[in-house]
């Protein structure tokens, strides 16, 4: 009796220890499935991610894309997620290079002007211009409409007189001046003097001091001006060596520059230019002769003009031209150092100025 009472415990025993394992075992399960079920409810479907800002906080839901981010492109359920786009930097060309201002920088710059008795040298805009007067003669003209027609006259006659002594002191280059040619050709005399008689009054003549005066302008370089009369006769430079070697031989660096003018750091020294300046190295070697940017069929060449350091900054110059240490200066030539030669892709010059049609020459 004693023996079935026993077996009977311990049956109880074991029961109730097996009753309480299952319970713990199911316990920890559950437990566990709670766990992945909360995981999987904070990954959102690819689909119905919200990155929209939260109307309460005005946020962005920045940890739902971060968990996508982090997940190899994958969901834990195997679907694809599609990368966000990443902005790649916006590289900027030669062609995207914004254009010079022509007429701002000539606004905020200086026009380079040489002048002369009675007249000036306009090398900025490119022009010669000169003065006339003749006095009314009430005289020998009754009329006063008459002596003050016969007065213009008179200045007109004057001041074309005047242009020609400014055009014949004009420098073509650096060796030779427009009295020079016209000394030896009459040819050139011929077309000299045609253009000085072509000239055109500027502005309205005044009466003043008894008399009438009036200014009278012929241009440089346009199709009808004083460079097309003596271009095809311009004589060989014979005081600046032959072209240097460094110009045909360009670094790579440089091969593609594109510019629209050069900026000559003078550092105070003066210029007196000419028609057809010229640029040398430090052993007088030609390094850009140009007469060669010259078309005398349109007229166009090169402006030269003057402004500062603090202009060249203001405008944004460091993309389309390049600043050129100038070591002394003649009359219609200046002397650049040799380390400037390896910064302009000098052959490229002339064609650049023939595609645009405008290219600056600045001195600083």
């Amino acid at each position: 009796m004693k023996t079935k009472i026993v077996v009977l415990l311990m049956g109880l025993v074991m029961a109730f220890s097996y009753s309480s394992y299952s319970q713990s075992k199911n316990k920890k399960k559950n437990k566990k499935s709670k766990v992945v079920t909360e995981q999987t409810v904070a990954v959102p479907d690819s689909s119905k991610t919200n990155t929209k800002p939260n109307n309460s906080t005005g946020k962005t839901n920045v940890n739902a894309v971060e968990l996508n981010t982090n997940t190899n492109n994958k969901e834990p359920n195997g679907k694809q997620v599609t990368p966000v786009n990443e902005q790649k930097p916006v590289e900027i060309t030669n062609a995207e290079i914004k254009p010079i201002n022509y007429e701002q920088v000539i606004q905020q710059s200086k026009p380079l002007i040489t002048n002369k008795p009675n007249g000036s040298i306009n090398w900025t805009e490119q022009f010669v211009e000169a003065k006339g007067f003749s006095v009314i003669d009430n005289e020998k003209f009754k009329n006063v409409a008459q002596a003050k027609a016969m007065a213009r006259r008179g200045a007109t006659v004057d001041a074309q007189r005047n242009l020609l002594e400014i055009v014949k002191g004009v420098q073509v280059t650096s060796e030779t001046t427009v009295n020079d040619m016209i000394a030896t050709s009459d040819f050139i005399y011929t077309k000299v003097d045609g253009i000085i008689k072509g000239a055109q009054i500027v502005g309205e003549p005044i009466e003043k001091d008894g008399g009438i005066e009036l200014k009278m302008r012929v241009p440089l370089y346009e199709s009808n001006g004083i460079a097309s009369a003596v271009y095809d006769k311009v004589p060989e430079l014979k005081k600046v060596n032959t072209m240097n070697d460094v110009i045909s031989q360009v670094p790579p660096e440089i091969k593609d520059q594109v510019l629209q003018g050069l900026a000559f750091n003078l550092n105070g020294k003066r210029f007196d230019p000419s028609m057809f300046p010229v640029i040398v190295d430090e052993n007088n070697n030609l390094v850009l002769d140009l007469s060669k940017l010259y078309d005398p069929k349109s007229g166009k060449f090169p402006q030269l003009l003057s402004t500062t350091e603090q202009v060249f900054k203001e405008v944004g110059f460091d993309k389309g031209v390049q600043m050129i240490n100038v070591l002394r200066t003649e009359t219609g030539k200046m002397v650049i150092d040799n380390n400037s030669l390896k910064k302009v892709n000098w052959g490229k010059i002339g064609q650049t100025a023939a595609k645009i049609g405008k290219f600056l020459l600045m001195l600083i």
